[in-house]
């Protein structure tokens, strides 16, 4: 997911290079590029929606891969991740921020949504944060993403385990909603108290079938989960628990196949609970 932003940025010399599949950076500080980076997958989108006439009832949710993240695929030294890659260096991270927050300007003129993804975020704070920035400065990097989004429903997705201290951070943000596994990491379900997240005024997205696994969940067992996440209240979204392209399947076109099941049977169990199923 770093790849569709990374690469438009070493074209334009923002600072990184790329050398045996790995991005480097050989500069004190990460330019802005003169183009937004990462908006071809999006603008294609759009182009296909707009000529089928359909762009205006289609509600369009557009992804970006956040600083953090993108931060984190940039080497900048030696020894062991992430401690020698630019996201523990908070300016880097916040210059790749402006950046990106460039390409959110862009996809909030057409998208409904837009989902900063971080899953980073998962793997670097835990009881602690491993690097000399705090819950501030995490906080305050969502918020100019979110203002650079307009009035759009902005939000961060972060896969894997929640913590704690993670949940109480994204709570104190601007962003709109919070998207994270629940199907393959139940444990997420204890992380959020359901007072503090109506409190925040966040909506939770719920992850209701599996991103890699090819069995096929029943609309049963997906209603099980969303029946689960109701103690949140009612306004809730349901989605997968992150992107298929790690489905474990027999090739891309069985992998399409399986995604495309697992959509309809979530569309399905989403219908069922809205008619009190």
């Amino acid at each position: 997911m770093g790849k569709q932003f990374l690469d438009d940025l070493v074209k334009q010399n923002c600072g990184i290079i790329k050398e045996n599949d790995q991005y480097l950076l050989e500069r004190e500080e990460i330019e802005e590029p003169i183009s937004p980076p990462g908006l071809e997958l999006h603008n294609w989108t759009v182009d296909y929606l707009k000529n089928e006439g359909i762009l205006g009832r289609v509600r369009l949710k557009s992804c970006v891969t956040g600083p953090f993240t993108l931060a984190s695929y940039v080497k900048t030294g030696s020894g062991a991740f992430p401690f020698n890659s630019a996201v523990s260096d908070l300016d880097k991270v916040r210059q790749l921020a402006t950046v990106i927050s460039k390409s959110c300007g862009v996809l909030a003129e057409e998208a409904h949504m837009v989902s900063v993804d971080e899953p980073i975020l998962s793997v670097i704070v835990g009881r602690k944060i491993f690097f000399r920035y705090d819950e501030r400065d995490i906080a305050e990097i969502y918020n100019d993403l979110k203002r650079s989004c307009g009035g759009r429903l902005t939000g961060t997705h972060v896969c894997g385990r929640i913590s704690p201290r993670l949940a109480e951070i994204l709570l104190c943000t601007d962003l709109d909603f919070l998207s994270h596994e629940f199907h393959d990491t139940a444990d997420n379900f204890r992380v959020y108290d359901p007072n503090k997240l109506k409190e925040s005024e966040k909506i939770l997205s719920v992850g209701c079938v599996s991103s890699w696994n090819p069995n096929v969940e029943t609309v049963d067992e997906i209603l099980k989960t969303m029946k689960k996440a109701r103690e949140y209240g009612d306004d809730l979204i349901f989605t997968p628990d992150c992107g298929f392209k790690k489905l474990r399947a027999d090739g891309p076109e069985a992998g399409y196949e399986v995604a495309k099941a697992k959509l309809r049977n979530l569309v399905e169990s989403a219908s069922r609970l809205r008619r009190g199923a």
